[in-house]
């Protein structure tokens, strides 16, 4: 008896090569279903003699289309698998921009060179209680003075260790042939987001032919943003709960008690108020707070106070801040 067995025909996936042609001419990838989208970034990385399954590309969103960019993995594996050797032909600081220029050499000695530049400046931020937070929707938010300022030490260090990582990958993208971002430039590119997208895979249904799920797509938390210069101190942060203390009840239903000044800063709003934030010491309990004064009354019993001289503060609380509602001098601190 002979038996005789059937080759089950291998589906290979079907690639609409119109889609293809619109993502190659306009480089957006989001008109691509999971399926297609998988198999061109396997091709781009069989271009490239990339290993796909360790991810060297992810997601990015940029001006309204989705593109791929390359992670630290993409390059880390070209140099090795093209022994694409680096060289570091310049440093220098033109302005106020330092720069790096990275040459990227390949065995057959054609060689290509790119830079890579960082900032040595950085916006001056300071905190305006008058104006309008969109996030928080309460008033209390960082405003930019319109003033640039240095960069710290710790952040000097690490401008010029970005700026020698940015040319040796920018390099050896070009000399590859990748004209794509690399992860070390979005954060510099306006309106650049990072995508995480989640293909499920594909599935059979009863009748054994494919059914493909739907793919989730998200966007990725964005990165905690670098804290601002405050160059006029902070307020208590908004949604806090002030600590008790011991205080005096008064008929304006605010708060009272009795301080001595510790440390004062003024500064004037975007919108041309003048106010003052004032650090002071409760006489009784000794503990520190944090409160504005901001009328032109309160700003004026501030400037009339003296470092030894104790004064009574009747503050009240506005969207999580304290704010002086009037201020009384005492006489000279014991």
């Amino acid at each position: 008896m002979t038996t005789a067995t059937a080759n089950l025909p291998t589906e290979k996936p079907t690639v609409d090569l119109s889609v293809l042609e619109k993502v190659v001419i306009q480089g957006d990838l989001s008109v691509l279903t999971p399926q297609e989208r998988l198999f061109y970034y396997n091709k781009v990385c069989e271009s490239v003699g990339l290993n796909p399954l360790t991810k060297p590309f992810d997601y990015l969103e940029l001006d309204g289309k989705l593109v791929l960019y390359a992670k630290k993995d993409c390059t880390d594996q070209l140099r090795k698998i093209h022994n694409i050797s680096i060289t570091i032909t310049g440093r220098e600081r033109i302005g106020d921009v330092y720069c790096v220029t990275a040459r990227a050499t390949m065995p057959d000695g054609r060689c290509d060179e790119s830079i890579g530049a960082v900032p040595l400046l950085k916006k001056e931020m300071v905190w305006d209680p008058q104006q309008y937070n969109k996030k928080t929707q309460k008033n209390g938010c960082y405003v930019w003075t319109g003033k640039m300022i240095p960069l710290t030490p710790e952040e000097l260090a690490n401008a010029l260790m970005k700026a020698e990582t940015k040319a040796k990958r920018r390099a050896t993208l070009s000399i590859c042939g990748l004209g794509m971002l690399d992860e070390s430039e979005i954060e510099t590119v306006e309106g650049a987001q990072r995508i995480v997208i989640e293909d499920e895979p594909v599935q059979l249904n009863k009748s054994g032919s494919k059914q493909e799920t739907k793919a989730e797509s998200r966007r990725s938390q964005p990165s905690k943003p670098t804290e601002p210069v405050n160059t006029q101190g902070k307020p208590e942060p908004q949604g806090m709960e002030p600590k008790p203390e011991p205080e005096t009840a008064n008929s304006g239903g605010g708060k009272m008690g009795v301080y001595r000044l510790v440390d004062a800063k003024v500064g004037t709003s975007p919108g041309g108020v003048t106010f003052a934030q004032l650090k002071i010491a409760n006489v009784n309990t000794g503990e520190v707070e944090v409160v504005i004064a901001k009328t032109p009354e309160t700003m004026d019993a501030f400037n009339a106070i003296r470092n030894d001289s104790t004064f009574e503060v009747n503050m009240e609380i506005e969207n999580g801040f304290k704010i002086v509602k009037s201020i009384r001098l005492l006489g000279d601190a014991a």
